[in-house]
């Protein structure tokens, strides 16, 4: 494998993750300049700037991608850690201990919401960059109780947007739902909707039509999967039935969205019947063995099924009378915590380097004259620029830098071509471009609000102004570089099927705890334990496989490859939590105890096989007989889901070693 050059580094984190949000960039600065106008006609003009930051940063927050209910308690949260940020900020301008621990505490925090999700990972970034603004703007002379205004201003301003959000939020649920039956959207995509809707009260309706679509999507990468390990002539007539399913599935997202009505399934029934006259495996009869037998046909017929039951769904009278909502994940929170928050995760490793760097950046911030922005920006530099391994840094630095540096060259024409008020209009016309390209295209951001303050925070000379940045952000980087490699120094060997297997060993021994024969308090602390292990082996491969594609380069089959197996293991997880509330709830089974054994054994045989690089015999598990209808939540269908997600995994891992892909990544020795 080819470590990346420098070309590779500077593209990688500039490299687009969404689209450009024009709409939400013209909302928020139309909210920006109501937000000014209120200041200045009820006294509060002093606060100018930092209304306008605040404002953006409140936009950024209800803009995110969660449903109502949701975003209100987000803003909340926003609006009281913004409060608190400041109120520590104040506190700490007696004392220089006060001030030390309350940036550790901040930084510490902010930057390890990113364990929980990407969504909470960017609600502490924006609350760090607001404790930023609290540093530089509050000092002895400032009134507490007009900043605090200055806060509650910029936050009630923002809230105008949760009026749309409010009137729409029936279309986003819907939309959120019908992106489970897409056939672009991934197992993973698919998990991330539903606890985003977990708790919520959904029609029953859309209940039903999310957890078809869920099966749904499970069920076409399954088939997708084992249609991929049969001959040419076989594929293409599976395929033929797989595109009527896409289609189908297709139609019925829009009629999610749209106007309710019936989908053809006509096209779907007669590449169902090809399919079961020219099958090589027509004949063969149904047994007990992993996933529906060892016929593909029974896959088919049940995505059949799911697309019928989503027709009938969309026929009911809607909206209905019932309500019902997804449990969130049992404990999630406590176990989380007590999973991650030690030294055995890697991402807390770089949680305490943000830390200790972002207090150096802002203890020169606090010690300063008159907060010197020289020392706010080198900050700056380290928050935008320090990631949890010294590669990921280094190409981060390299990005970061260069567009700091299109930023000068940018500043220095304008300079040239345009006089000083227009100059200050197009410095304000920089926010716009910022929102627009936060956070998809983070170069771009940051070049434009490199712009902004070159423009509209003058200290002397534009042209000296903008170097000025590009020498503050690279001192920055520097001190991020220096954390991330005197911090745990040295180079970490990432064994990524050496991860892999302690992941399905993990999920394994918490299986192997679920289906013991008691629940009595003992066995629950014992099943947490367990929980806790897979949580924290699961962050380590997320780590792993980052540190990899941040280093090599075309590496980006083997990367979606090894992720997807990361997503059925969380799925093997999900399910066993489920099965485990069922069993606590007082459902019972038959023959349980050989249903463990076989499914433990199936998982330690799944884990050596990633270990030693070779391809075992398949997995048999005896499937459990269910009550007809796949979609009810009883403990034989998650019983009969659990093993078509230890076949699932045993099909990834086995396509996995078919392609190298395990031997290639033994031994990555990465900074």
């Amino acid at each position: 494998m080819e470590k990346k050059n420098f070309t590779s580094r500077w593209k990688l984190p500039s490299k687009p993750t969404g689209p450009i949000e024009w709409g939400k960039a013209i909302k928020s600065i139309l909210l920006i300049f109501l937000a000014v106008i209120i200041a200045q006609l009820t006294g509060l003009g002093d606060g100018t700037k930092l209304i306008m930051l605040i404002t953006l940063n409140a936009t950024i927050i209800i803009d995110l991608p969660l449903p109502f209910r949701k975003i209100i308690q987000v803003t909340l949260l926003g609006f009281f850690l913004t409060l608190l940020a400041f109120i520590c900020s104040f506190l700490s301008l007696s004392s220089l201990p006060v001030f030390l621990l309350f940036t550790i505490i901040l930084a510490f925090f902010s930057s390890s919401l990113f364990i929980f999700s990407e969504t909470a990972g960017s609600l502490g970034f924006l609350i760090f960059i607001n404790y930023i603004f609290s540093v530089i703007f509050i000092n002895q002379t400032v009134n507490i109780r007009e900043w605090l205004l200055y806060i509650i201003l910029s936050f009630l301003v923002a809230s105008i947007l949760l009026v749309p959000r409010a009137l729409g939020r029936k279309t986003d649920i819907l939309r959120m739902i019908s992106t489970t039956f897409l056939p672009e959207t991934s197992l993973e995509r698919v998990l991330s909707t539903r606890q985003a809707l977990s708790g919520l009260l959904l029609d029953e309706r859309d209940y039903n039509l999310l957890k078809i679509g869920t099966y749904l999507t499970r069920y076409r990468t399954y088939s997708k999967l084992i249609i991929s390990t049969m001959e040419c002539q076989s594929q293409l007539l599976y395929h033929g039935f797989m595109d009527s399913v896409d289609k189908a599935s297709i139609k019925i997202a829009s009629h999610i969205t749209g106007t309710p009505g019936q989908v053809g399934l006509t096209s779907v029934h007669l590449e169902l019947e090809k399919v079961e006259k020219g099958s090589e495996y027509k004949n063969k009869s149904k047994n007990n063995s992993v996933f529906e037998g060892t016929n593909p046909i029974n896959l088919l017929i049940r995505l059949r099924f799911l697309l019928k039951r989503a027709n009938e769904s969309l026929l009911v009278e809607y909206p209905t009378v019932t309500r019902k909502s997804f449990s969130s994940p049992r404990n999630r929170l406590s176990e989380v915590i007590a999973a991650n928050f030690n030294l055995n995760n890697m991402y807390i490793h770089h949680v305490l380097r943000f830390s200790l760097a972002l207090t150096l950046g802002l203890l020169a911030v606090y010690l300063s004259p008159y907060h010197d922005r020289d020392f706010i920006w080198i900050t700056m530099g380290i928050l935008i620029i320090m990631k949890p391994d010294v590669t990921s840094t280094i190409n981060n630095f390299i990005s970061r830098v260069l567009f700091n540096f299109l930023a000068i060259i940018l500043v220095l024409i304008m300079g040239l071509i345009f006089p000083h008020d227009i100059l200050l209009l197009l410095g304000f016309l920089m926010l716009f471009f910022f929102r627009a390209f936060f956070p998809n295209y983070m170069g771009l951001s940051l070049m434009a609000i490199t712009v902004f303050v070159a423009l509209t925070w003058p200290t002397g000379p534009l042209w000296g102004n903008a170097l000025a940045r590009v020498i503050d952000i690279t001192l920055g980087g520097i001190i991020a570089f220096c954390c991330a490699y005197l911090i745990w120094p040295g180079k970490q060997a990432v064994n990524i099927p050496e991860q892999i297997a302690k992941n399905i060993r993990a999920n394994c021994e918490f299986a192997e705890n679920i289906f013991q024969a008691s629940f009595d308090d003992t066995n629950d602390g014992i099943i947490s334990k367990s929980y806790r292990k897979y949580l924290l082996e699961e962050k380590n491969l997320e780590s792993s496989l980052r540190k990899v594609e941040d280093t090599f380069q075309d590496v980006g089959e083997d990367i979606c490859l090894f992720r997807e197996l990361g997503v059925i293991n969380r799925k093997l997880s999900s399910d066993l939590t489920e099965a485990r509330s069922l069993l606590e709830s007082g459902e019972s089974i038959k023959d349980i105890t050989r249903y463990s054994e076989q499914l433990t054994s199936a998982l330690r045989e799944i884990a050596l096989s990633v270990e030693k690089n070779v391809i075992l015999p398949p997995v048999t598990i005896d499937r459990i007989s269910d009550k007809g209808d796949i979609l009810e939540e009883n403990i034989e269908n998650y019983l009969n889901m659990i093993i078509n997600d230890v076949h699932y995994l045993q099909l990834d891992v086995e396509l996995a070693l078919r392609l190298g892909a395990f031997k290639k990544y033994s031994k990555s020795d990465l900074a």
